[in-house]
């Protein structure tokens, strides 16, 4: 179990490094990040790979880094949580009433992470960009 625990922490490193540098006020256009594992092994002990992850950010790491709030939605797998891709966008993340400044999830002061998962039942959605079971295996050409 602990083994699992450190796997996961060090993903989560990792994204956060990746992205440390940005600062986004939600008054400016989100944008859709992609980070990939060349490496990554399932419960079941498959290895699917590469392995994308599409992620959203909001805020700024801090010098120490200990300001992070990592977000992962399960259902959907989407990690549009806060804002609009662009001004003409109709509707925004489904938790913009909370992220951002002077919100509840106050981006002021904490970098948020929100993170596609792996069950990504959005395959569909051009913007859902995380490796799930109906992206297609580049060993087989089939879906995992």
């Amino acid at each position: 179990m602990r083994k699992k625990r450190v796997s996961s922490l060090v993903v989560l490193c990792l994204v956060v490094v990746a992205f440390s540098g940005t600062c986004l006020g939600l008054d400016q256009a989100v944008e859709k990040k992609t980070f990939t594992l060349e490496e990554f092994t399932l419960v079941s002990g498959r290895k699917p790979a590469p392995v994308r992850i599409g992620c959203e950010t909001y805020g700024k790491l801090n010098a120490s880094c200990d300001n992070a709030i990592l977000i992962c939605r399960y259902f959907s797998g989407d990690s549009h949580a806060a804002g609009k891709y662009s001004a003409d966008d109709k509707i925004p993340g489904y938790w913009d009433s909370i992220i951002g400044p002077g919100k509840a999830i106050e981006t002021d002061k904490y970098l948020v992470i929100s993170s596609d998962t792996l069950c990504n039942l959005n395959t569909r959605n051009p913007r859902v960009v995380t490796t799930g079971p109906a992206s297609i295996d580049p060993k087989t050409g089939k879906p995992y």
